[in-house]
């Protein structure tokens, strides 16, 4: 497999990711300090002043520590669970519009990374993923280790695919389709019945070989599609 990478926005975001959760923490605890030290109510009113932007950056800061700070990023997992597919197929890493875009036989397929824990689900009548067990409820309100709204996300990555063709004057008929993995040693999926391919990273390879066996895609039309696309590494 081939891989295309904008390593110049993955070590920008690295960065910054860094950058954030030290200047948050810095905020934390002089608002700590300032409240704990400060008997005057103006002087207090104005610690919690501080407290409440820092609360919200240690949560900027732990979302971008999860996809840029910490290794394995997600761009390295989907890597590693593809790896052993054929040069035929080509991931693409933040550099299409969408975070993860895979191309080959099996077709255009996104690729939706979830960090969570937990068993993992849809309902059906509620027509919505759920999440059962895993972390606890702080670390899920306060760690970001609550389930996101999947479907939304598929709609802000389909606008996003969408918008880099129209701006790159890119002419690709075939529309992607939606894959979301999830990593975590913790996590067991259990969503057949989902309205999006929904799956442990340790089957996803599994799952795009079996795709390719269909041939969604002939050589040629992957081949019309990869010239417009970034060179891989």
């Amino acid at each position: 497999m081939k891989i295309s990478n904008n390593h110049r926005l993955i070590q920008r975001n690295k960065k910054i990711s860094q950058i954030v959760l030290y200047f948050s923490l810095a905020l934390l605890i002089l608002g700590l300090l300032w409240s704990l030290t400060s008997p005057d109510v103006t002087q207090t009113t104005f610690a919690y002043a501080i407290l409440i932007p820092a609360y919200i950056l240690v949560q900027v800061s732990i979302y971008m520590a999860n996809k840029w700070g910490r290794s394995p990023r997600p761009d390295e997992i989907i890597a590693q669970s593809l790896k052993g597919l054929t040069d035929q197929f080509t991931l693409y890493n933040y550099n299409t519009g969408v975070p993860h875009l895979l191309v080959g036989p099996a077709g255009l397929w996104i690729i939706k990374p979830y960090h969570q824990s937990g068993e993992i689900t849809f309902n059906t009548e509620k027509n919505k993923y759920e999440q059962r067990g895993g972390a606890n409820f702080i670390s899920k309100l306060f760690a970001q280790e609550g389930l996101t709204n999947i479907e939304h996300d598929s709609g802000i990555f389909t606008r996003q695919f969408e918008s880099f063709k129209k701006n790159n004057q890119i002419s690709i008929t075939h529309q992607p389709s939606f894959v979301n993995i999830f990593y975590s040693a913790k996590a067991e999926v259990i969503a057949r019945n989902a309205p999006e391919v929904t799956l442990h990273a340790t089957k996803l390879k599994g799952f795009i070989r079996s795709q390719a066996k269909q041939k969604y895609l002939s050589d040629d039309e992957i081949r019309t599609i990869i010239e417009q696309l970034p060179v891989p590494d």
